[in-house]
């Protein structure tokens, strides 16, 4: 059920932080309250956990609010690939083992067939949109510290 809301949030702001005490994120909707402590300690981290990986199909993980890891719904994927933002590709390599890969705008958005939107002002024009319906100030934005 926890996971259900997440996704309509993500799909109401067009991103999500991961945990954040204040803004809009996962760990809280399904928490039920903000944490003061990793979302890996909480009971329903579990939980947290299965619908992260349920996302992934319609989100992207970058670090873009304030530094912290951010989920950005499809919807704000040609902005994001115009903005110049690099995300996070997880895989698995042969052995089985889960890796991680910074990919830049560039890469990740061929990867994905994503085609950017005509300027990299109107993309970030867009995110800072997205930013703004989530309550975060526009500093926290990269372009803007």
């Amino acid at each position: 059920m926890s996971c259900a809301k997440v996704r309509r949030e993500l799909e109401r702001y067009g991103l999500l932080l991961l945990q954040d005490k204040r803004l809009p994120s996962i760990a809280t909707i399904i928490a039920g309250e903000p944490m003061s402590k990793s979302w890996w300690s909480h009971p329903n981290s579990n939980e947290m956990f299965r619908c992260l990986q349920n996302i992934e199909e319609d989100a992207l993980v970058t670090r873009l609010i304030a530094g912290k890891v951010t989920y950005v719904h499809k919807r704000l994927w040609p902005a994001l690939a115009a903005s110049g933002t690099s995300v996070v590709h997880e895989f698995h390599t042969e052995s089985g083992r889960h890796e991680r890969r910074v990919e830049s705008s560039r890469v990740w958005s061929k990867r994905l067939q994503v085609r950017p939107l005509a300027s990299r002002a109107r993309g970030r024009a867009e995110i800072e949109s997205a930013t703004a319906a989530a309550g975060a100030p526009l500093s926290l934005l990269p372009w803007h510290r």
